[in-house]
Order: C-alpha cells, then structure tokens, then sequence
C-alpha cells in the first residue's frame, strides 16, 4: 500500500482549489443559445474523464485550514497510472463529488462533508483513503475546470451536453420550433424550445390578465435574457383574442450523475410568457456496461451515446405533435373552468402539498389574487408566474414550472 499519509503531509505548493462555494466558469443562467454552445465547445477542450482504480487515486486535506476551508483533494499515488489523469499537486472536489463517493463507501455525506471542511479534515482523507483501498473500485473521475467535478460508476453512460444540444437544435428545425432559453450550472443543462407557429386560443372567460399586452405580466428581466417576446411577436396569436397557448419542450440532461437526460412537454401563455410542465417524455438513465480503465475520448462518448440520442429526438419530435397538443389543452379548458371560492386556503394547500418555501407563501397569494382568475388554472399560472422570478437558479425555476403542471394534472392540490 502506498505512503498515503506522507504524501499528505508533505503537500506543497500553492492551493490548486477554486472556492467550493462560489459560481464556477462553467455555470450560465437563462441565456441565449450562442453563450451556451461557447461554454459547451470550452468545456469540451478542458475537461478530462477517466476511469481510475480507487487503490490509485488518495484524498489530500487542504494545504492551510480556514474557515473557509474548501475541502479534499484528490490526489494519484506514485508509479500508478492515475498520476496520467490527476495532477500530482492535487485536484479540488467539489461537495457533490464528495457527497458521491460517500454514498459509494455508505459514509453519511454530511458527516464526511463537515469533517472535510474542519480542522480535523486529515481524518475525512484517513477515512476515505482506507475504504478506496479495500474496496479496489474502478470509478469514473470526471474533471473540469480544476476540479473533480463528479466520481461515478464505471457504468455511467456518457450523454454528452454539447451533442445534445446539436441534436435538440437539428431536431428544432425539422418541426419548426426555435430555441427560446437556455441555462448550464455545474450539474444540469436545460434548452427550452417553442413552436410559434403551433398555438391555440383558450377560452379564458372575462379574467383581468386577457387585457394585458404580451408577457406584460411576466418578470422582465427573465424576458430579456432569453428570445421568447422576439420569438412570438410576429406570430399569429399576438392578433388572437382570447389567452393565446403554445406548446414548447426542454431538454434536460446532467454529466455528472444529477438525474437523467428527458425531454418534457411544457407550454406558454400569451399573458405573461409563463412556462408550465405538463408530462415527461422520456427519461433516459445514463447506465451501461462497465468502461474500461483510461481516459475516454470526444469519439468514445459520442458513440455511446448516439442511441439515446435518436430517442431524445423522437420524444423531442412528439412535443410538438398538434394531437398530443390537444389534448394537454383540453386538461388546461378543464382547469379554467374550475372556480376556487378561498383563495388563501387553496394557496396554502399547494404550498404545503409541494413543499413551496413557506416565506414564498405571500408573494404566491399575491401573484394569485393580483394577477389571475381565482381557478385552479390560474393558481397554476401564479405559481408558473414565480418560476421566472427564480431564473437566477434554473433548478428553483424548473420546480415551480412542475408545481404549476401538477396543479392543473391534479386537481386535489388545491384542496
């Protein structure tokens, strides 16, 4: 067994890590297409996966504790072959690369977590450096930007971001959809697309949002910085009376293990541009056989991959199916029509039910009665409404776009 405790002990240098806390290069908020491929192409050229024995690899403390500290590092023992793939200065972890090797070697994360970032953190590298050791698992490192950005299986399929987003755009273009917004965080990309020219007018009955201009009630910072209002305005519903819906899809996908690659049905309304999630499409899980030990190739990942590929344009395709269209809006017509007598009540029904931040409770109630309808449709849209609000975290905005789905799937929230 190799000398892990003296090679971390004698660790030198200066501090190879990025504050685990801070935005990374690699994290974009709503966007536009164009700075989400750049960022793509750029991690592309700066990322490094490889397949490592976890007997070749040791967990390093920081080189000076703060209390700031910013965890592990991971680095190769000598004369192994993982000092071909991991810098021999050490590489940060991130906390949910942290937090996934403990769920590998069944370690509390929050435990190992807060042990990493104390005085005590040499004890968190002990207890990992032994269990790597014993256990002579092969895992899959994942690497960008300085850090160790995800520890996988050696059976996590690569679903590569930036193939994706080609195909989602080829796909756009066959069924005449455009990309309206677009977001990448460390863990999650997520490509909004919408079909200008496939819409349909709802009967809305007299509510107080049908007089507004397009997207007036919608957040306007979330409107500037994506294309939807360019997108829609010269389209045939801006002239429609009546709340004008068109059908849209995002494309989700995660390179270090945060859940799966899927394409959901989503539609937006005329009013206030808000986004609602009505139905997963299809869910793709990134497992397969196990890889062999090495660093993987641009080539390797995007042959794997191909196959999910045709799928995710086939659901990408069925978005925008006007039958299936259809019929999402005949659940919407069903949710217009259902009156809510108590508002607050209703509100505090879906707050509990979805587990909404209590402290957000008001500004929903607000949004609600302002804004809306007192039907289970527009408690929907309230809380659609709030999603934009939220479009600095697109994890945050992407749940209340569920919410808001869920409401009008399931009539019992609001009861």
């Amino acid at each position: 067994m190799a000398d892990r405790t003296t090679g971390r002990r004698t660790a030198t240098g200066s501090n190879p890590l990025t504050e685990v806390m801070e935005q990374s290069p690699s994290q974009l908020g709503v966007t536009r297409l164009g700075p989400l491929v750049e960022e793509l192409k750029r991690q592309q050229e700066s990322r490094l996966d490889a397949v490592i024995d976890s007997r070749q690899v040791m967990f390093v403390p920081p080189h000076n504790y703060s209390e700031k500290s910013d965890g592990l590092l991971l680095r190769p023992v000598d004369g192994t072959q993982a000092m071909e793939f991991v810098d021999s200065d050490g590489v940060a972890l991130r906390k949910h690369a942290l937090q996934q090797i403990a769920k590998t070697f069944h370690i509390p994360a929050k435990f190992l977590y807060d042990l990493s970032r104390s005085k005590d953190a040499d004890l968190a590298a002990d207890l990992l450096d032994g269990l790597s050791h014993r256990s002579g698992r092969r895992l899959l490192f994942r690497q960008l930007d300085g850090r160790v950005r995800a520890i996988l299986s050696d059976r996590y399929r690569f679903i590569d971001n930036y193939d994706l987003a080609f195909q989602a755009m080829e796909t756009a273009e066959e069924v005449g959809a455009k990309v309206v917004s677009c977001s990448l965080s460390d863990d999650k990309m997520r490509i909004k697309l919408i079909a200008p020219d496939l819409w349909q007018a709802l009967d809305t009955g007299s509510g107080s949002h049908t007089f507004f201009s397009p997207g007036q009630l919608g957040n306007n910072e979330w409107r500037d910085k994506n294309g939807i209002a360019r997108i829609l305005e010269d389209t045939p519903g801006y002239e429609v009376d009546g709340e004008v819906v068109w059908p849209g899809c995002e494309i989700s996908n995660s390179e270090t293990g945060l859940g799966s690659a899927g394409v959901s049905l989503f539609y937006s309304r005329k009013s206030c541009f808000n986004m609602t999630i009505c139905t997963q499409l299809s869910r793709q899980v990134h497992l397969g056989h196990k890889m062999e030990e090495g660093i993987f190739s641009e080539e390797t990942m995007a042959a794997v991959s191909q196959t999910t590929m045709m799928k995710m344009r086939d659901a990408i395709k069925a978005s925008f199916d006007p039958t299936h269209f259809k019929r999402i809006m005949e659940k919407q017509q069903e949710a217009i029509s259902d009156v809510i007598e108590a508002p607050a009540p209703a509100v505090d029904n879906v707050v509990k039910a979805c587990q909404i931040p209590q402290e957000k409770r008001d500004q929903l109630l607000a949004y609600f009665v302002g804004d809306y309808p007192m039907t289970r449709d527009g408690l929907s849209q309230a809380v659609s409404r709030m999603a934009q609000d939220e479009h600095i975290d697109a994890d945050k905005s992407h749940q209340y776009e569920k919410i808001a789905g869920s409401i009008i799937e399931h009539a019992s929230l609001i009861r």
